[in-house]
């Protein structure tokens, strides 16, 4: 049984994007193979192999660590069994991590005939959430469903709430599809089952450790019987292996203790049945098709980017690692510490030589780091140029008319205020010249991606005003929701927001209230908030990526001489709150902050 472990898995993903691999570049699963999809850290991404080649990324998608987890070493009888849990209970807890979601998010492995395929997934609870094989990644020439396990919570002594076990046996030798019923579903494990040939050897790849100064892994093999077909007699074998990649013969090493290894490598394994019992190979007795192989790998996790203002520090784990940095994915410097002059997204990722065996790469790890000054007077982010042309790849394959990009787009953002990031500009013209805010005006900020921060002072406090276009929602033209759909009286499709760290804001009425449907209310472009200290980042909001902004404003709150704000600031201390954040009015009904304490009104 073999156990996948990732390599560096950011460089991994760069490969995965600049050579694509597809079906034919897909090992065939001959032996018992278990894939822990925990251990791959990350999605891999479409047309990206993982599990030793054993499986490809046919779509791309996501992963999530909030979908619970299975623990294979507890037998509850009914999520795990106890010939599971005896079979594979050395993998223990690992998180229900891999989404699967119909034809979005689909894998693919080949299998032989009759091999077993068992997977342990969470489905939120949804009985029509369970994966599906089939023959091709659209999952419409499907192969017959598998048999489902009763649900279950994956962990002792928790009531059943939503993982399963499903398993399927391949009919035929083939290529084969998994993808998911309806929905989304996540998996913590994939186990094949192989419909091995007699005498295959079993093959286990140990734990990576570290002793005397180097790290290894150690190989361990068990011989079994072959048995010849329609009968029930085991004729001992003996195993041969190699260690550069090449195919073992009757002339190769005999197996007879664990073998370490020091560096990424295969080690092969080939039975040749020994019915004289001499303990020798003879090449006339190799077991046909019983071969096996170990792929070792070496995982190391990233090491730490700590901050300090303008100092950055990286620190490894691993004893003699060496540091190396990047910074907004260039300039890449050996070093454990930089002090930067403005700021940057830091990359850092380490070395490890182990003695003259190999130099392993770590993982990677980024950072934002802010070297900022906090905002002390009134700041304005407008878009200073750009210049809106046809986007010609774009508009051959629309549907709706042309489709226009923006070259040479900038803001008005300086870089001591603002961190700016993954800068997206959106055109509004022609027929959507009707939306602009100010009227003529072509060229908005697109609120796509994480991409504006900017820091406020300890003891200060900042009026933010947002003003965006007016089809800054996901649809302005969707119909009245119905009552149980409205959200504060407003149809969510037709509201505005914007998101900054996580925080959604919208336009208020004079009362207080929520006043975001832009159908509804002719401001609601317009939103106004107020931010005490912290650091605070622009983001995408609720996953539409449609908020166009036509203009920031951040202006400080007045304070007199006593340091006390005035009761004319906005952000006065006597101003109230609701739980979003948002300054509202005296006339405001529910549950409101003020001076850091919760009321009910």
């Amino acid at each position: 049984m073999k156990k996948f472990f990732t390599l560096a898995l950011a460089l991994m993903g760069f490969a995965g994007v600049a050579n694509a691999a597809n079906v034919d570049d897909l090992a065939v699963l001959k032996h018992s193979y278990v894939l822990v999809c925990e251990d791959l850290g990350a999605r891999p991404g479409k047309g990206a192999l993982f599990g030793d080649g054993h499986f490809l990324d046919v779509t791309g998608g996501s992963t999530a660590t909030n979908k619970g987890s299975v623990d294979l070493s507890v037998a509850d009888g009914v999520l795990v069994t106890e010939a599971i849990a005896n079979k594979y209970g050395e993998y223990g807890k690992h998180l229900n991590f891999l989404r699967l979601k119909k034809t979005q998010d689909v894998i693919a492995m080949k299998v032989t005939a009759k091999s077993k395929v068992i997977i342990f997934y969470q489905d939120n609870n949804k009985d029509d959430r369970y994966p599906v094989f089939a023959k091709d990644a659209a999952l419409t020439e499907k192969y017959a469903d598998g048999v489902r396990s009763e649900r279950c919570s994956g962990e002792e002594g928790k009531p059943a709430v939503n993982v399963r076990r499903m398993e399927w046996t391949a009919t035929d030798d083939g290529l084969v599809y998994v993808g998911d019923n309806n929905g989304d579903m996540f998996v913590s494990y994939i186990i094949i089952e192989a419909n091995e040939a007699p005498g295959t050897p079993t093959v286990k790849v140990g734990e990576q450790t570290y002793e005397g100064g180097l790290w290894f892994r150690e190989v361990t093999c068990k011989a079994n019987d072959y048995t010849m077909e329609g009968t029930e007699i085991g004729i001992p074998t003996i195993v041969t292996y190699t260690t550069d990649g090449t195919a073992p013969t009757a002339a190769s090493p005999i197996y007879q203790s664990p073998i370490k290894c020091y560096k990424d490598m295969t080690v092969k394994f080939q039975a040749f049945y020994d019915i004289a019992g001499t303990g020798t190979p003879d090449a006339g007795c190799i077991c046909d098709n019983a071969d096996n192989e170990a792929n070792v790998n070496f995982l190391f996790d990233a090491p730490t980017i700590e901050a300090n203002g303008a100092q950055v520090t990286i620190t490894s784990p691993y004893e003699g690692a060496k540091n190396f940095v990047l910074i907004n994915g260039d300039n890449e410097e050996e070093t454990s510490s930089i002090t930067l002059e403005e700021s940057a997204t830091v990359t850092a990722y380490s070395k490890i030589i182990n003695g003259d065996y190999a130099e392993f790469t770590t993982k990677s790890t980024t950072k934002d780091v802010y070297v900022l000054d906090p905002i002390k007077e009134k700041k304005t982010i407008v878009v200073t140029t750009g210049t809106a042309v046809i986007d010609e790849e774009a508009t051959a394959t629309s549907t709706t008319g042309p489709v226009y990009k923006v070259e040479g787009g900038a803001i008005s953002a300086d870089k001591k205020d603002f961190f700016v990031k993954n800068l997206t500009f959106s055109v509004l013209k022609d027929e959507k010249a009707q939306y602009q805010v100010p009227e003529g005006q072509e060229i908005y900020i697109q609120m796509s991606n994480t991409n504006i921060t900017f820091q406020v002072a300890e003891g200060d406090s900042v009026d933010v005003k947002v003003v965006c276009t007016k089809n800054s929602c996901k649809n302005l033209e969707a119909e009245d929701a119905a009552a149980d759909k409205l959200v504060n009286g407003c149809t969510p499709d037709r509201s505005c927001y914007v998101n900054v760290s996580g925080t959604n804001y919208c336009h208020l009425d004079a009362d207080g209230g929520v006043a975001a449907d832009l159908k509804l209310h002719s401001e609601a472009n317009v939103i106004t908030f107020g931010l005490h200290a912290g650091t605070y980042t622009f983001q995408k909001y609720s996953g539409t990526g449609n908020i166009l902004i036509s203009s920031i404003e951040i202006t400080p709150v007045e304070v007199d001489k006593t340091g006390i704000s005035t009761v004319k600031n906005e952000i006065a201390k006597s101003a109230i709150f609701n739980l979003a954040g948002q300054k509202v009015t005296s006339n405001f009904k529910g549950i409101i902050v003020k001076d850091g304490k919760k009321i009910f009104k």
